[in-house]
This record gives C-alpha cells, structure tokens and sequence, in this order.
C-alpha cells in the first residue's frame, strides 16, 4: 500500500511575530519545516506534499525538488489547506499521513508506530492525540459511551464540562486518501472563524467509515511551534536529544546544558566540546578534536586532533594537529592545512594554507593560496581588496614575512623569501630573496627643544 505525506505548512504564523513563514523559522540554525520532512524522508513515504501560501517562495527555497507543492491561495485554515492538495494527491490511492508543518520534534520511530498501527487496526482514519494537564487552546478528543472518538472540538466551541477534558487533538491524521478528498468538500466553514476545520472530517466519517485513535505518551513530541516561546522549548528538546546521542557515542561534552549541536552535526567519538560552543549546519568533527570554550562552528570541518578554542568557523575546513584561536575567524571557505597554528585576533577568508603554517596573532589573510612552512608575523596582512575588486595573493613554501607587513595584492611571493617588518610590498618577490619596503629612517636632532619655545616671563 503506498504512504503519502502531507504537510501543512501554508499558515502565516502571525504569532511568531518574525519575518520569515513560521514553518521557515530556524531551530538550530535549520528551518522547522526540514526537521519535518527529513523525518518523513526517513520513514520511507512514497511522496512528500507540502501544502504552501501563494507568498512563501521561501519554503520552495528551503526544500527544493525534495517535495511536491501544493498552493492554498487564501489562509481559509486546515481543510481548505489540505483540499489545496487534491489537484497533486486527489487521484492516488492508499494512506495519507497528514502532518502539521509547525511540529518538528515527532520522531522517525514514533511515525512508523503510528503507520503500523493504523494499518493493524484496519482504520479508514486514525486520530493521533495526546494526554495533557493543561489542554487550555487544544482542540479536545470527544468519545462516545463505547470509547469511540466521536469528533473534535475546537477550544473556542467547548463546552464547560468538555473544557475539563485531558485528551487533545494532535493535528496529525491516517487517512484512506480517496476517501480524504471525497470527505473535505462536505466540511462547512466554521462561522466565528470564517474557516474550514480538518477536525470536522470525524464527524463527517464516523456513520459510514471506521475510526480509531493513537495516544502518544510522550506528548512533547507533538508539539506544536506556534510562538518563540515554545520555538525555545522546541530548542531545548533537541538540543538534548542531540546532546544525548552524541555522548552515549563517546563525545565528552563539558556542561552539555551550554552546548548546541545541530541535527546533521557529525561528530567522531574521542571529541571533547567545551561550555558555550555551538555547531550547526553540515559540520564534520573529527576524532581527537577539541572545540571550545565560547566556540562557534558553522557548516565546518574539523581535523583530527585538532584544537578550535574561542574562534569562530563558517563554511571552512581545518586539517589535523593544528591550534586554532583563541579569538580566530575562519570564512568563506578558508582551508587550513595541517599543524597549522591560527592564532589570537587573525582572520582567515577564502584562502588556503599548506603545513606547517603560523599566523599567531593579529593577522588578516584573504584570497590567499599560502604554502608551507610560512610565518605570518604579527601585525601582517594581505591587502587583498583595492576598492573594486579582490585580488590574490600567493605565497610559495618557506616564507618568512616579518611583523606589520602589507602585501598589497595581486602579488606573488616566491619560495624562500624574508620579508623585512614593516614593509609594504607592491612588486612579486622572486624567491630566495630578502624583500625590505619602507621608508629611510631619518632622525633629526635637539627636535624637542626647537619645537617647545621658551615661555616668555612675566612682567
């Protein structure tokens, strides 16, 4: 029997009050909507359809060709969102799993549970709901005498004795998917919301088709991220399952609570992380790596044994044995080489280095290609942007560049060359010479005392 997903995701989330489609938000640095369809991904479905507005041509930026697009052309709510989807699912057959596009953090192993249950029980529509304490803004499970879900009510329809009810609507369905589309045309706009509920395809199914229930025990896991608030809660809840698995895999993690590692972070074990780091994105880091403390790693790949103490790395790759930071800045697809050292206060961008390369301390080097066995002394850079353009620099292997040393670029560097500090270099050095451009040093003496005229006395 095939599986199809359907998310909805059209909402404007207008309690987020953020710039960005709610189901677009970031959690980890990754937007909510990807958690929802890499899970669904992982399960196995046979086509993935997310419902979108008409405005969000961020979602299709997000997800790309990874899912099928439906548009709701007007926020009418749930149903009409999910009738949006006829015109790409209304002639498949087998079961629809509709997912709310805000509810990130269920699992792959409880959506399989689901699935095989709804498929055990022989159910043309499974309920998934949940048991909470304080199921105030919940739509509520109504059960007949038989213990049957009878329908869904909304928290704004419920009576004062429904309002005590625990069991709350999940948003998540199974579905016989002919059967869906047939039922949705008969859901009648909901007055005081001037909206089309899906919770109403319960009471338009129970006569005729069979009905059954999931509850989820841990309800957490179906939460719904409608405001920042539980956008943080929602935080919290992955960091510590991501947390978790990395350190039952033999990551040390120092006070793990300060500690943030996205969802497809690869870690080796044998790492230690240090307080107040966050690594997100498709970073890689390797065995033997210590990262942090005050750390941040950004779609990265860290060497082996190597050290990424007070830095920050975006979209860059450092080698193995080498000692990044404190306060270093790798960007823009800098390439550290191995046994490197990069050091306090110095930036690296868009540049490659060999082994055995040192930038210790207050150095910029952008656009380079840098061989090895360079010394970067303190102070120097490469003046690699003339107001235009960005122009290269290459140094060759065995440079020795003295501190407060500009190369002004385009420049080549030949190999075995001394650089002279304080030197702006305009001209290639060819290699094996001592390169020295500054200005004669001239002293002019008894200059203080020409400089202060005497004071004239007082009369």
């Amino acid at each position: 029997m095939k599986v199809h997903a359907l998310v909805l995701a059209g909402g404007r989330g207008l309690r987020m009050k953020v710039g960005v489609p709610k189901c677009a938000y970031p959690l980890l640095k990754k937007p909510m909507i990807e958690y929802i369809v890499e899970k669904l991904e992982q399960v196995n479905v046979d086509d993935i359809t997310v419902v979108i507005s008409k405005d969000q041509p961020e979602m299709k930026t997000i997800l790309g060709e990874r899912v099928q697009y439906a548009i709701q052309d007007e926020p009418l709510g749930t149903g009409h969102a999910a009738l949006a989807a006829e015109a790409v699912l209304g002639k498949e057959k087998g079961v629809t799993i509709i997912v709310p596009g805000d509810m990130p953090l269920m699992s792959v192993g409880l959506t399989n549970k689901i699935l095989h249950a709804h498929q055990e029980m022989g159910n043309d529509l499974t309920v998934v709901s949940m048991i909470f304490d304080n199921p105030k803004s919940y739509g509520r499970i109504i059960r007949d005498k038989y213990g049957a879900v009878a329908k869904i009510v909304e928290d704004l329809d419920v009576t004062e004795e429904q309002r005590e009810i625990q069991e709350i609507n999940s948003s998540v369905y199974l579905v016989d998917n002919q059967i869906l589309f047939k039922v949705l045309k008969k859901i009648s706009k909901n007055e005081r919301k001037n909206e089309y509920f899906l919770t109403d395809i319960v009471e338009l199914m129970r006569q005729a088709y069979k009905i059954g229930s999931f509850v989820v025990k841990d309800a957490i896991q179906m939460m719904g991220v409608n405001d920042l608030y539980a956008a943080s809660i929602a935080e919290r809840y992955l960091r510590d399952e991501i947390n978790k698995m990395h350190m039952l895999n033999g990551v040390e993690m120092m006070t793990p609570n300060t500690i943030t590692i996205g969802h497809n972070v690869l870690i080796s074990p044998g790492v230690t992380i240090y307080p107040n780091t966050t690594i997100t994105g498709q970073s890689v880091i390797k065995e033997g790596a210590i990262i942090g403390p005050n750390t941040e790693i950004h779609n990265s790949v860290v060497g082996k044994n190597t050290e990424v103490r007070h830095s920050l790395m975006y979209d860059s790759k450092v080698g193995e044995r080498s000692i990044v930071g404190p306060f270093a800045h790798l960007r823009d697809q800098a390439d550290i080489g191995d046994d490197n050292r990069i050091g306090n206060f110095v930036e690296v961008k868009n540049s490659k280095t060999g082994h055995h390369t040192f930038a210790t301390h207050l150095s910029y080097i952008g656009d380079a290609s840098v061989g090895n066995n360079v010394n970067f002394g303190c102070g120097s850079i490469t003046v690699n942007f003339d107001g235009v353009n960005k122009n290269p620099t290459i140094i060759e292997d065995d440079v020795f560049i003295g501190c407060n040393v500009n190369l002004i670029a385009p420049i080549k560097i030949g190999k075995q060359v001394f650089i002279a500090a304080g030197s702006t270099v305009t001209k290639d050095v060819p290699a094996g010479s001592l390169s020295i451009a500054r200005s004669q040093q001239i002293n002019k003496a008894d200059y203080y005392s020409h400089l202060i005229k005497p004071k004239e006395e007082d009369h």
